[in-house]
């Protein structure tokens, strides 16, 4: 703006200049005497050229402000374009560096805090108590596998006429001992592969039924199967209540699964699940 103030200022007083020139030019090519012929012409053409120089100074100058804000105008779009480059590097850079900081200061500050408690506890113990390592070791091993099993996620497989029923009295007590329990029916095999291949299923509860005339051989050995393909290591507690016996060729398939269990009501239903999630965590670790 200040450019341009100043351009059109003098703009302004060359126009002036140029209109008193063009002015003498014409008082002295209408009044001048012959006798002054020779002077005059001289006059005239050093008016004309004068009243030349001033045109294209003054073209010159209009150019050359408009080429100076064509530049300015350009140097502002790679300035700004920089400028935004620059700070959303710095910011995210900083953003980045800011959560690495803290969650390596959250795991130092857990680590410091766990060895502080392990050092106050073992101050607390006797020295002359036998086995104390072997004995700390195994409570935080316990303490450990309890959390684990806190943040569990259980995946319930029913038939589909179980459903409301497991979700009414089964599936309320295990969501009260685990983080996150779910169910689907048997009929939805693809949904379980899916949830194994994404390792979303810690705990397996299969709910088994007996009928006549029923695929349920066919059914039991599929998901069995599947756990086995992937050498998985999910504990399985297979429920099956009174009258509805796990035998034959089902018993068969369930026992050829290392990590399953049985179990035959509510309580043996949510004993066993943890039972065998406490056993498995000395093979864990």
């Amino acid at each position: 703006m200040h450019i341009n103030n100043s351009i059109g200022e003098k703009q302004e007083r060359l126009e002036g200049k140029l209109v008193v020139l063009n002015k003498q030019i014409q008082t002295l090519q209408e009044g001048s005497p012959k006798t002054e012929k020779g002077n005059t012409d001289s006059t005239i053409d050093f008016l004309k050229q004068e009243y030349a120089n001033y045109k294209d100074f003054a073209n010159s100058n209009r150019e050359s402000f408009i080429n100076l804000v064509s530049l300015f105008l350009v140097a502002l779009g790679v300035l700004v374009t920089g400028g935004t480059i620059v700070l959303y590097w710095i910011f995210g850079q900083t953003k980045t560096e800011v959560k690495e900081n803290a969650n390596l200061t959250i795991k130092s500050s857990i680590k410091e805090i766990e060895d502080e408690a392990k050092s106050k506890i073992k101050s607390l113990i006797d020295p002359k108590m036998e086995d104390f390592e072997e004995k700390y070791r195994e409570l935080e091993r316990f303490m450990e596998n309890q959390h684990a099993l806190r943040k569990s996620r259980v995946l319930v497989l029913s038939p589909e006429e179980r459903k409301d029923e497991m979700e009414r009295l089964e599936l309320m007590r295990i969501r009260e001992i685990v983080g996150e329990a779910q169910l689907i029916t048997l009929d939805n095999f693809d949904e379980f592969e899916q949830k194994l291949d994404n390792k979303e299923v810690d705990i397996l509860i299969y709910r088994y039924e007996k009928k006549e005339k029923d695929k349920q051989e066919e059914t039991i050995r599929a998901y069995i199967q599947a756990l086995k393909d992937r050498d998985s290591k999910i504990p399985v507690v297979v429920y099956a209540q009174p009258g509805h016996l796990v035998d034959k060729k089902d018993g068969e398939i369930v026992n050829s699964y290392p990590y399953a269990v049985m179990a035959n009501l509510p309580t043996t239903l949510t004993s066993n699940m943890i039972s065998l999630a406490g056993v498995l965590s000395y093979e864990r670790s």
